[in-house]
């Protein structure tokens, strides 16, 4: 064997054991947190929530003060102005117990209308209707085949 072989497989071996150290360290298991860090984690989670919540009605109060500072703009320059549209907002500190956090129809919720039933209740199964597969007639605006084309 010449230097340079030796030299490569001193390398590889070296790589090897090092690779083999980090997996074993990777592999290794963190101690359980202690009461005292379970409390910080948790005043450290309950202080940013309610930063969090500060913050969210601060943009809130600002997009009111733009929106209503644009209608009036726009109602002075003569431009059609719609009433703005009344969204019920959830209390503070309540995130939503029992429904998931999701929005109920007809509360604020652009996607859903106030008959629909909500993103947790059993919908009725309704057919599936399309016009790819044969289930529904075809619509007014599709071009229709010319007939009585006498050669």
């Amino acid at each position: 064997m010449d230097r340079s072989d030796l030299r490569t497989r001193a390398l590889a071996l070296a790589v090897g054991l090092a690779l083999g150290g980090f997996t074993v360290a990777a592999q290794a298991a963190l101690p359980a947190p202690t009461p005292e860090q379970q409390a910080a984690a948790a005043a450290k989670a309950a202080q940013a929530a309610s930063a969090a919540a500060v913050e969210k009605q601060q943009l809130d109060a600002a997009t009111d003060r733009v929106a209503q500072h644009w209608r009036q703009r726009a109602a002075a320059q003569g431009w059609k102005v719609n009433p703005p549209t009344p969204v019920a907002t959830a209390a503070v500190g309540n995130s939503g117990a029992g429904t998931g956090g999701a929005q109920q129809p007809g509360q604020g919720n652009p996607h859903s209308a106030p008959g629909t039933p909500a993103a947790g209740a059993a919908a009725p199964a309704l057919p599936i209707r399309s016009e790819k597969h044969g289930t529904a007639p075809p619509s007014e605006d599709v071009k229709q085949p010319k007939t009585g084309l006498a050669r």
